[in-house]
């Protein structure tokens, strides 16, 4: 009896302590694995707003310049004839336009041989000043179109400031005059509105040159400095010079973890960034650490108390167990314990579970394969959806979609967009000639060339209608698009497919081409569609087998 209840105690003892030991080991590791997690969404958290931030930013600067852009532009061409060949007309108009100071420090006007001949805030250095040498100067003469400058500092004022160019030209077409609007990198409504705002105590928002020069920094003294003159290396300010954007981890300059964000521009060669030292950012981390370590040491002595006082409740039936075999032993007699009593229900409860447990896999692996089925049938029905089965080119409804969201694309970013409108020359005798079948074999045949020639990933491949193909050619012009249409129609005559009832003796088809850079509020997609209708219509009148533009058409001669 001495060695049942020693036996107990000892059996008992030890699944105890196996009960509490396990509670204070997951305890800890949930904790640590929640505040790792914690830890890892807080920082994806951080970079995310940090990388928010400052593309909203970029956002800003770029619509702030295009609106500058657009002023200047209205300013240079709204200047009257009298004011081209009277320098004191000029500063007239000039003086007039009181409201560009809301957006630009100083205009200045300069010849097209780099002389001043008119300044909106000192006409006493008219005449003093001569900008050739200037890089912004050269590149506007060389590209016959308004640029945006380097950071500089400002020869007339001895600011720090960045120039918007536009050209004037005659009717020939030459520069005769370039105006010139500076910008104080300082002016409250420029970058101080954006540069201004703090990440936390310690970060804040920078701005620098693809060159590595600095536009605006919280330390005042470094603009136009290099980023290196400051000495130490910072990897986040490499990598952003090397071309990334995003979010991520590096070492300041002072050698100190930081969190690091880059997004670039795009009217300026301008990279905006942000840094946060991590030591602020988890700071409220390590706070939360060390409070969620109390709690849970706390929590894991209470749960190892309660744990003790269940198992003890848990081990009773032993003991129950060990006073029967004691009571068999007292007798003498042989009273058999029921096979029930531990066998029949831990293995009836075993078996049920495991007959549940075999259920649900049984129906996990159903509903596994159910949904594997499910997405192979959206993914076929989603691209039949936008495919044509025949050609296997996008469908119309796929080009009605992606013409009004590379149109809205092309106005917001001001970039050029092509239609190339393709039909196969005289299909009706075709199909007259050699049957439907043969003519839907022969569309079979003209789509596989088409998409042959696609080489930009951009680009759409798309069946009109009937014989009819739409090629879109987003930030193509129109050269680019000729060139693509012609292609298209060399590489279709290659195919040598024998049609009696064209010319050629061949299968050929005829390509219109219409290319612009849309304009707000004043052009519509179904422009683009009916200047290629209108050049595929000459490019048939003329014979077919041939590419015509919307230049080609008579209101262009």
């Amino acid at each position: 009896m001495g060695n049942l209840l020693r036996l107990k105690w000892t059996l008992k003892a030890k699944v105890i302590m196996v009960v509490v030991t396990a509670v204070l080991a997951t305890a800890a590791v949930i904790v640590s694995v929640s505040l790792y997690v914690m830890k890892r969404d807080i920082k994806t958290l951080i970079g995310s707003h940090q990388y928010t931030t400052i593309s909203t930013i970029a956002t800003a600067l770029d619509e702030s310049f295009h609106a500058r852009r657009i002023a200047l532009r209205s300013l240079s061409q709204g200047l009257p004839p009298q004011a081209r060949r009277d320098i004191r007309q000029l500063q007239i108009y000039l003086a007039g336009h009181t409201s560009l100071t809301e957006m630009f420090f100083n205009v200045s006007v300069f010849g097209a041989n780099g002389d001043l001949i008119a300044n909106f805030i000192d006409t006493g250095s008219i005449g003093r000043y001569n900008i050739t040498d200037r890089e912004y100067m050269r590149r506007t003469l060389a590209l016959k179109q308004g640029v945006i400058s380097e950071p500089l500092r400002s020869q007339m004022s001895g600011r720090a400031v960045v120039l918007m160019t536009e050209p004037v030209f005659d009717d020939s077409g030459k520069v005769v005059m370039v105006f010139v609007g500076s910008i104080d990198l300082q002016q409250a409504n420029f970058l101080g509105q954006f540069t201004d705002a703090r990440i936390g105590k310690t970060g804040f928002i920078f701005i620098l040159t693809s060159k590595g020069i600095i536009v605006d920094h919280i330390d005042k003294g470094r603009i136009l400095q290099h980023a290196d003159s400051a000495g130490g290396k910072s990897g986040g300010t490499e990598r952003a010079l090397q071309g990334f954007e995003g979010s991520m981890e590096g070492m300041s300059r002072a050698n100190q973890p930081a969190l690091f964000a880059y997004k670039r521009m795009k009217t300026a060669d301008w990279i905006i960034g942000s840094l946060y030292l991590k030591d602020e950012a988890f700071l409220a981390i390590r706070d939360i650490q060390n409070k969620a370590l109390l709690v849970s040491l706390a929590l894991s002595i209470l749960a190892g108390w309660l744990a003790w006082l269940i198992m003890s409740r848990l081990i009773d039936p032993l003991h129950r167990l060990l006073l029967h075999i004691q009571k068999i032993r007292a007798a003498g007699t042989y009273d058999e314990v029921p096979l029930s009593y531990r066998a029949d229900e831990i293995g009836d409860l075993g078996s049920a579970f495991n007959s549940l447990m075999r259920e649900r896999k049984d129906a996990e692996i159903e509903l596994d394969q159910a949904r594997v089925n499910l997405e192979s049938m959206n993914k076929t029905l989603e691209r039949l959806a936008l495919e044509d089965d025949l050609t296997g080119l996008a469908n119309r409804r796929r080009f009605d979609l992606s013409l009004q969201e590379e149109f809205s694309r092309a106005v917001r970013g001001g970039r050029s967009l092509a239609l190339v409108m393709i039909d196969v020359d005289h299909f009706k005798q075709y199909n007259d000639i050699y049957g439907h079948l043969a003519g839907d074999q022969c569309l079979r045949k003209v789509g596989r060339v088409i998409r042959a020639q696609q080489t930009r990933p951009g680009d759409l491949m798309a069946r009109y209608g009937g014989e009819e193909v739409a090629v879109l050619l987003p930030g193509a012009d129109e050269a680019g698009a000729i060139a693509v249409a012609e292609r298209i129609r060399l590489a279709v005559r290659q195919l040598g497919l024998l049609h009696e009832g064209n010319d050629a003796g061949i299968v050929t088809v005829s390509a219109g081409v219409s290319a612009f850079v849309p304009i707000r509020d004043i052009d519509a997609p179904d422009k683009l569609m009916r200047a290629a209708d209108k050049a595929l219509y000459l490019a048939k009148a003329q014979g077919r087998d041939r590419t015509r533009s919307s230049t080609d058409l008579p209101q262009f001669s």
